[in-house]
């Protein structure tokens, strides 16, 4: 079915950034705040710029009652900006009452706009050196990027991160063309911000653009340099000095009585990178973010082969080829970084995306054409993706481990086990669907592969990659994140509670439980519960309690004599128990 004729010219006279960003928003911004702060990134993130509004205080990140290290300040700025434009916390007041409804798609609002802002300078980049199909081609395959967009709708560090990789590259490519030194300045200053995103490793942009000179300039690297403007350098050293500076020389020490340079640059940098740090997934090969990058990529697994091949034998030449090398260096230092550092986490993979969504676009816009695309590339593109559709399918849970904390929380499995849509076939589930999808794409890769024309295996990998993305951002995704948020829990505790009675987190701190009750929840730590609890339950007629569902039998059994505990909720969640102990 051919599209009227009005929406073929209107798409036509749209620029590729326009067409970019607009696809992305549609996959991105629906349901943006449908669920509340996913336990325990966006929440721990979402409180720190919380304080630094109730504390009139941008530069010194703050957490519960300690100061904050760990990570740089644009996560926090980028949520506190959220949190002020709702109304949702006031500057220089800490604010009272709970967090109003809504919440979440302000503080998430920021994070998606620079993330779809990225996607869509990198399409319109490859549309530049290359040709719009191919811009139009990578903004396909960026947007239906599992990985991207999860991490396009959560408040994390990652997604402004790679926002600034991406967008160092592609002002830095600009650069080359114009010879304009406001586009290297802008460049830098994604450098800077990146810095201030993610640490030192917002430096990484610098090292691939000098690694991709090597490959294509050789000797004349000195020359290629030369043309940069020594001042557009100062942008990206400026503004992280800056903070740095002022931090090394605060005084102030975090909850484990570590300074600031001992927590962020020995501890969150070095240690990090050479002995491992606070990951729930140590060790591993250099194997580990192939498996990651095979699901956070699906379904566009099955075209990495042909992208190798394309851009070894096609012969791309000028700005084409040297958009390719960039990125192919991206590629290569990022994946040799993150595979070196002792310290791994899935979504550490999301900086190998945006290369690879470059040369699989390259690559499917060279092969367009033709007749009969490369079959052996093709043949191992089939197997690379019948093995990953069979660990997903068998395992949906792969997708929310990329993301997550902690991969051995309670899964809810009947998610992917009842059918997709109310009243449809019992047999229509997830992993199903799934793999029947998965099994019509093979068919027709394997009749490409044997001599038809390679169109209609893209536009089959098109349709499964769309459908899958929508259903993972407007449906899978809000129904896991009632299981990873504590805002409903909140909502009844200050809808049902009376004037000063307390809220109390049992030997937990998830982080939900802190930004909720804006830090006004008393922790009770594992050193003497039984001792915490009969305080605090003898000062208070009623006092609240949240509670993991299988320490509920645990709080009961430190109560003191004549407390009553009775659970208020515990169908909300399938990890938490909002509970009422009276006396």
């Amino acid at each position: 079915m051919e599209l009227p004729s009005a929406v073929r010219s209107a798409l036509a006279s749209s620029t590729v950034f326009r067409l970019s960003f607009l696809f992305g928003a549609v996959i991105v911004l629906p349901r943006l705040g449908a669920v509340g702060l996913w336990d325990p990134w966006e929440t721990h993130y979402a409180e720190v710029g919380r304080q630094m509004l109730a504390r009139a205080d941008l530069v010194h990140p703050y957490w519960q009652s300690a100061w904050f290290f760990s990570k740089p300040p644009v996560v926090a700025w980028l949520s506190a900006f959220g949190l002020f434009v709702s109304g949702a916390q006031p500057w220089g007041r800490p604010g009272e009452g709970p967090l109003p409804d809504g919440v979440e798609w302000f503080v998430r609002l920021p994070f998606a706009l620079l993330v779809l802002f990225a996607g869509a300078m990198l399409a319109e980049t490859v549309a530049r050196s290359s040709t719009r199909r191919a811009g139009l081609l990578v903004a396909l395959v960026w947007w239906t990027m599992p990985l991207v967009d999860f991490l396009a709708r959560q408040v994390m560090t990652d997604g402004p991160f790679v926002s600034c990789f991406i967008l160092a590259l592609c002002f830095a490519s600009h650069a080359e063309r114009s010879k304009r030194p406001r586009d290297w300045a802008a460049s830098f200053t994604f450098v800077g911000l990146g810095v201030l995103s993610k640490g030192l490793i917002g430096l990484l942009p610098a090292l691939v653009l000098f690694g991709g000179w090597l490959v294509l300039d050789g000797r004349d690297v000195k020359a290629r340099l030369a043309e940069v403007p020594k001042w557009t350098s100062l942008f990206a050293v400026a503004p992280p000095a800056a903070w740095l500076l002022a931090m090394a020389r605060f005084e102030g020490r975090d909850e484990e009585g570590k300074t600031f340079i001992e927590r962020f640059f020995v501890y969150d940098h070095l240690d990090r990178f050479t002995s491992g740090v606070h990951t729930t997934t140590p060790g591993g090969t250099f194997a580990y973010f192939l498996d990651q990058g095979a699901f956070a990529i699906f379904p566009w697994v099955l075209f990495v082969p042909l992208a190798l091949v394309v851009l070894s034998t096609r012969g791309l030449a000028g700005g084409r080829w040297r958009l390719a090398v960039t990125w192919a260096s991206a590629l290569a230092v990022t994946f040799t970084l993150f595979t070196m550092s002792a310290t791994r986490f899935h979504h550490y993979v999301m900086p190998m995306l945006p290369p690879l969504a470059v040369l699989i676009g390259l690559a499917l816009d060279a092969c367009w054409d033709d007749v009969r695309p490369p079959a052996p590339a093709l043949a191992a593109g089939l197997v690379l993706f019948a093995v990953t559709v069979k660990d997903l399918a068998q395992r949906p849970r792969h997708w929310l481990d990329l993301f997550t904390y902690n991969h051995d929380r309670p899964y809810p499995t009947e998610l992917v086990s009842r059918p997709l849509l109310e009243g449809a076939p019992g047999w229509l589930t997830l992993g199903a669907t799934l793999a029947g999808a998965s099994l019509a794409l093979v068919v027709i890769g394997g009749m490409a592969a044997l001599g038809a024309s390679g169109e209609r295996l893209l536009r089959g990998t098109a349709m499964m990659g769309v459908g899958l993305a929508l259903f993972l951002s407007w449906v899978h995704w809000p129904q896991l994140g009632r299981h990873w948020t504590q805002r409903d829990l909140l909502a009844r505790y200050h809808s049902e509670r009376r004037p000063a009675e307390p809220l109390c987190a049992f030997l937990m701190n998830w982080k939900g439980e802190t930004f909720y009750s804006r830090n006004e929840v008393t922790q009770v730590g594992a050193r003497d519960p039984r001792g915490e609890v009969a305080h605090l339950v003898s000062s208070h007629p009623r006092a609240w309690f949240l509670v993991e569902q299988h320490r509920v039998e645990v709080l009961r059994s430190v109560l003191p004599a004549g407390a009553r505990l009775r659970v208020i909720d515990s169908q909300q969640t399938n990890k938490f128990v909002l509970a009422l102990v009276e006396r």
